[in-house]
C-alpha cells in the first residue's frame, strides 16, 4: 500500500487558493476534501483528520493521493464517479 507522508506542505500561495475555494464552495464533499489539506498542512495526522471529518483515514490518504500525484485541485475538486452503474 501507498504510504502518504505524515507532513503535507502546502506553498503560501496554493494554501490561500484552497481557502479562497473553500469559502466559495457549496458542495460538502468538496468542502471537506479542502479543509482536510488545510488541516494536514496544519500538521494534523491523517488519523486526526479522518475523525474531524468522520471518514476513515484511507478516504483521507486517497484525497492527498489524488492532490498530490493525480492532478492537483481540479482533479481533486470533481466528483466523477466512477463506481458501478448498477
Amino acid at each position: 500500500m501507498e504510504q502518504i507522508p505524515r507532513e503535507l506542505k502546502l506553498e503560501t500561495l496554493e494554501r490561500k487558493k484552497i481557502k479562497k475555494l473553500r469559502r466559495k464552495e457549496k458542495d460538502s464533499r468538496i468542502h471537506r476534501r479542502l479543509s482536510a489539506l488545510l488541516w494536514l498542512d496544519e500538521g494534523h495526522s491523517v488519523e486526526e483528520v479522518a475523525k474531524l471529518l468522520d471518514v476513515c483515514p484511507r478516504t483521507v490518504r486517497n484525497w492527498v493521493r489524488l492532490f498530490q500525484a493525480e492532478g492537483g485541485l481540479e482533479v481533486l475538486c470533481s466528483l466523477e464517479y466512477n463506481g458501478d452503474p448498477g
